[in-house]
């Protein structure tokens, strides 16, 4: 690198001196006479010029030869150690060096959140594996010789953890999609979204405990947004289930949809405990859970904490946004908007990875999005 460099700069400083040369003798026509004349002083000044690159090669390559050295190592070296920053080396190594450092902050903190992935979807998976496990070992242990009421008590147990696990498996592929930058949306249509909103008040009034009430309030004209339905679906679901269960007997649900302006508003609001400051932070955080004691209690429903990242996911991918809006003991509102479309607007296929057979409607069934934050 260094005697390219020199090199250059040594044909870049004798194209002047060729373009003089040829500019102050060509009226005369004596080009090449007197090149042939003044050749003894041409050659040492190539000579000198030469050296002098050389000289200068070496102190312009020399930061960024200990630069590259330093970047070399980044292979061997812990991901927790920076590359060393002098303040006495040229301004444009010196930024190199702090992009570097950047760069490895970024790498420290994703390679951080992916251990810490993996290891609450091992905590995760293995909670209803060994459920699995220990019922399975006592029907084996006790053979023909098992109580009909526990034999039923096991098997429901074993079904109930078995429904848990592929539901928590469907998420995570969801994700892992998401993560790949492969559609998790099907092809999209132009839809009245409080057909979407009416297919989940219906679930909905079914399954929420008497002593909630539970509202749906709708607009009397169409709201026409270009969305899967199913996906939209598997948002709201979650939404109201979450903020079923975090209502206490005598509370309320109500889910609004209106209109403004370009935007579908789609609100979800409870008068249940409310999530605090600090967890609102990380709410759509992947298995975060709120109060992380109280998760396995009948109120948490024992979610995984993947719900609302995937519904976060999911209307991102619809080019919308979701807001929460919380007080603790007063309750929470999740506010979804979604952008209007009208006929003109142009519906483009997505592409997505093959579905899974049965993975459709198990991410459309209550049980399978129910995922208390």
């Amino acid at each position: 690198m260094r005697f390219r460099m020199a090199l250059a700069m040594s044909i870049s400083g004798l194209i002047p001196i060729v373009v003089c040369h040829f500019i102050v003798f060509g009226v005369t026509g004596e080009i090449w006479e007197s090149l042939a004349r003044l050749a003894p002083w041409y050659a040492p000044l190539v000579v000198l010029l030469l050296g002098v690159n050389w000289f200068l090669a070496e102190v312009i390559l020399k930061p960024l030869s200990r630069l590259l050295q330093s970047t070399t190592q980044l292979a061997t070296m812990d991901i927790r150690r920076r590359l060393e920053v002098d303040p006495n080396e040229p301004a444009e190594t010196l930024e190199l060096r702090k992009s570097f450092n950047k760069l490895l902050n970024r790498l420290e903190e994703s390679l951080n959140i992916q251990c810490q992935f993996v290891a609450d979807a091992s905590h995760e998976l293995r909670t209803p594996l060994t459920s699995i496990q220990g019922y399975t070992k006592l029907l084996l242990r006790r053979g023909s010789n098992i109580d009909a009421n526990l034999l039923g008590e096991a098997l429901q147990t074993v079904s109930d953890e078995s429904g848990r696990l592929i539901r928590l498996v469907s998420d995570l592929l969801q994700l892992a999609r998401a993560d790949a930058g492969q559609a998790i949306i099907s092809q999209l249509e132009f839809i009245d979204l409080r057909d979407v909103v009416g297919s989940v008040e219906d679930t909905v009034v079914m399954v929420a405990p008497e002593q909630i009430e539970v509202q749906f309030i709708m607009p009397q004209t169409p709201i026409m947004v270009n969305a899967d339905a199913d996906r939209l679906k598997q948002v709201f679901l979650n939404l109201s289930n979450n903020a079923i269960k975090a209502t206490q007997a005598g509370g309320k649900v109500t889910v609004t949809v209106r209109s403004s302006g370009e935007q579908a508003i789609i609100r979800v609001i409870d008068t249940g405990i409310g999530i605090a400051p600090a967890d609102q932070q990380r709410i759509f955080d992947r298995f975060y859970r709120v109060e992380r004691s109280r998760t396995r209690s009948r109120l948490y429903g024992g979610g995984s904490g993947l719900g609302l990242a995937i519904a976060l996911t999911i209307i991102k991918a619809h080019g919308g946004t979701i807001d929460l809006e919380s007080e603790l003991n007063k309750g929470s509102t999740f506010t979804v908007r979604l952008p209007i479309a009208t006929k003109k607007d142009e519906i483009k296929p997505l592409v997505i990875a093959p579905v899974m057979e049965g993975e459709k409607e198990e991410s459309n069934s209550v049980g399978a999005i129910v995922d208390p934050a």
